[in-house]
């Protein structure tokens, strides 16, 4: 009677997955994470460009207000609450109370796969990107 049981068992379809199906669906997995992972990296560096520019003009219409009150620019104002991960803002010319103009830099903290490189604006309202590899629309996302 034990022989039977064991014997019945043999004959029974297995049920589950077999190794071939789980191989199959990992190499579709690698394959759609292959095409995913770049396209996620991409979305979070346009979406870190697109903080370091909303930064970067509020601290221009800070500079912008300091002008009208006092009649020159203070680039040792307005850096304080602009804070970023991704960008480090700075103001030229640096430590000047009575400036005629100013530069707003921002540089990123990782450069690999950026485009762009750092993001400049200055008192006038001119852009600019400090790697020739990218465009200006595609930088400032038509800004």
């Amino acid at each position: 009677m034990a022989a039977e049981k064991v014997m019945g068992n043999l004959g029974a379809e297995a049920s589950g997955f077999s190794l071939l199906e789980l191989v199959v669906v990992l190499a579709v997995m690698a394959v759609l994470l292959t095409i995913a992972v770049p396209s996620y990296q991409q979305y979070i560096q346009r979406a870190e460009r697109a903080e370091a520019i909303r930064l970067m003009l509020a601290v221009a219409g800070c500079q912008e207000r300091v002008r009208a009150a006092n009649g020159l620019y203070d680039t040792t104002q307005c850096l304080d609450g602009f804070g970023s991960d991704a960008y480090e803002l700075r103001i030229d010319p640096a430590e000047n109370t009575s400036a005629p103009g100013f530069a707003i830099v921002a540089v990123p903290q990782r450069s690999e796969g950026n485009a762009c490189g750092a993001l400049g604006l200055d008192h006038t309202g001119s852009r600019s990107i400090g790697n020739k590899n990218g465009t200006l629309s595609a930088c400032w996302g038509g800004r």
